[in-house]
């Protein structure tokens, strides 16, 4: 399907972006303050409205302080019997939108149901969920952090109208990003899995070796490539740290191999591609196999003396692809199948609890014995690649005896550490 029918699908839906501010959160006593709704047209917002209501009981101080909405706000305001008829009426026969549909929604059923009105039986869609499945490894999805993340303007939140505005505008993100990946049906916008991911590309027999090559030639940013064969077979997983200065190595796999699928995803950091590259090793073809070895050798070769040992590692934090996210990975117990993500500052004390599991389990089921799932050959290629890029920020090393006796120095080193990313791939907001 060319872009133009994907436009198509979208263009033709009309959504209603809706948002609530209520005294809480009961279905059955609290009431709405404030609701805001955006009109979305063909990709564009067409039509604006809100209202403060008066609640008719008090609004908790908390929500007040919330929200910035006084009980002298809506003192004067029209109760929801006055505005529903019109607030109904908005939203038509629209997709309905909200960034939480599963708080919304609902709520606004029970004043439907309240004052024994039919309840919407409109289509909804929650750019919370949607969130979740085009950047499956976010952890934290909220509004405030999602306009961040996408440069949106969002000045007031917890006020319905620009909460509602901000949504609409993420919406709008969204739903060109569905065009750009070639939306086949309406269907796909509620269910986005495994299709739409902002961080990844999938090139089936519809394109050729040249379409790929042509791909790679003004990409700069590192990307993981994995091609698949007859039923799902991984042929190769090649780690690139700049896609368009390694051509020639794309090309010599894609020309080796009779492959059915490849996908390309964004890799920050590049040592969780070469970890996906040894997850996977002995799948290889044979020849394949000494192609990427011989290499990812000389990519990543080191006459440094003074090497990474993989043995005197305990912890390694590295910044992960969306902003204030970091990985920990643990060499006390090494599986590169797996890494641990946490967002900072929020999570930096689960993170020193992740750090302190592990040592214990290091030190009493494993006897101080580390366990390290990487295969013989790969070792000395990853004690390379960290090697030479020791010194630049990108990895925080943490032996287990600072982690036991300076909890609150390593918080802060911790947090400082997040701080240095240089957020370099500009993640979501500029996506594959």
């Amino acid at each position: 399907m060319n872009s133009v029918d994907s436009q198509r699908i979208v263009d033709d839906l009309s959504f209603c972006v809706i948002d609530l501010e209520t005294t809480g959160g009961n279905h059955s006593k609290d009431k709405i303050i404030e609701i805001g709704m955006v009109k979305i047209q063909a990709r564009e917002v067409v039509n604006k409205k809100s209202f403060l209501i008066n609640p008719e009981i008090a609004i908790p101080e908390f929500i007040q302080n919330l929200t910035n909405i006084s009980q002298k706000d809506v003192e004067e305001c029209p109760t929801i019997d006055k505005v529903i008829h019109e607030i109904i009426e908005f939203i038509s026969d629209d997709i309905i939108v909200a960034h939480n549909t599963s708080f919304d929604v609902p709520f606004l059923n029970s004043v439907l149901k309240r004052l024994k009105k039919p309840p919407l039986k409109n289509n909804v869609i929650c750019t919370n969920v949607m969130t979740k499945h085009l950047i499956p490894e976010i952890l934290n999805s909220n509004l405030t952090y999602m306009s961040r993340l996408f440069n949106i303007e969002h000045s007031m939140a917890h006020r319905a109208y620009d909460d509602a505005l901000a949504t609409a505008k993420l919406l709008i993100i969204y739903l060109n990003i569905f065009i750009d990946k070639g939306i086949k049906k309406v269907n796909q916008l509620y269910y986005p899995r495994n299709k739409f991911e902002l961080d990844r590309l999938h090139f089936d027999h519809n394109f050729t070796n040249k379409d790929i090559l042509e791909f790679f030639q003004s990409q700069k940013r590192s990307m993981l490539m994995t091609i698949k064969g007859e039923r799902g077979l991984i042929l190769a997983v090649l780690p690139l740290q700049v896609p368009e200065d390694e051509l020639e190595i794309i090309s010599s796999v894609l020309n080796s191999t009779n492959w059915n699928l490849i996908t390309v995803r964004l890799m920050k950091p590049v040592l969780d591609g070469l970890f996906h590259f040894n997850n996977h090793f002995k799948k290889y073809p044979e020849e394949i196999r000494d192609m990427l070895m011989n290499y990812l050798s000389s990519r990543y070769h080191s006459d440094n003396k003074d090497k990474v040992a993989l043995e005197k590692i305990d912890f390694l934090l590295t910044h992960h692809l969306v902003t204030d996210q970091v990985i920990a990975y643990s060499f006390l117990h090494l599986n590169t199948n797996t890494k641990q993500l946490f967002k900072i500052p929020a999570q930096k004390k689960k993170l020193y609890q992740y750090l302190n599991n592990q040592i214990n389990r290091f030190e009493s089921n494993q006897k101080g014995q580390k366990k390290q799932l990487i295969h013989h050959e790969i070792k000395p290629l990853i004690e390379n690649f960290l090697t030479l890029n020791k010194g630049q920020n990108k990895y925080l090393y943490l032996d287990r005896k600072s982690v036991k006796e300076s909890k609150e120095q390593v918080l802060k080193t911790i947090e400082s550490f997040s701080k240095e990313d240089n957020n370099d791939f500009n993640f979501p907001s500029k996506s594959i």
